[in-house]
């Protein structure tokens, strides 16, 4: 039997004149009321996650939600190998020493 091979994507920060790998996905948990996911405002590195955070807060205040629709505050979520964007664990603000949400 031939050994299945792991698919393993390494992607890299959303921030325009940035090559460096992500450490954290850009999103907010959105609903309709059956079913959960994390839309998706980016992917950054350390250097570039106040940036980053600050352009998703500002498209997230400009969306316009369906009836049932709902989505949560932007976030951090750490970037882990193999895991799916409804298990990823919200990082926490290096500054504050708490969950780092806008």
């Amino acid at each position: 039997m031939a050994e299945e091979q792991v698919f393993c994507y390494r992607p890299r920060c959303s921030h325009p004149s940035c090559n460096q790998l992500a450490l954290f996905k850009v999103g907010a948990v959105w609903s309709d009321g059956t079913s959960r996911e994390l839309k998706n405002y980016g992917l950054t590195c350390e250097t570039h996650r106040q940036s980053q955070l600050e352009r998703a807060r500002h498209n997230r205040d400009g969306l316009r939600l369906a009836e049932g629709e709902t989505v949560g505050p932007v976030a951090l979520f750490v970037l882990e190998p193999g895991r799916r964007d409804t298990d990823l664990a919200q990082a926490m603000d290096s500054a504050s020493g708490g969950k780092a949400e806008l």
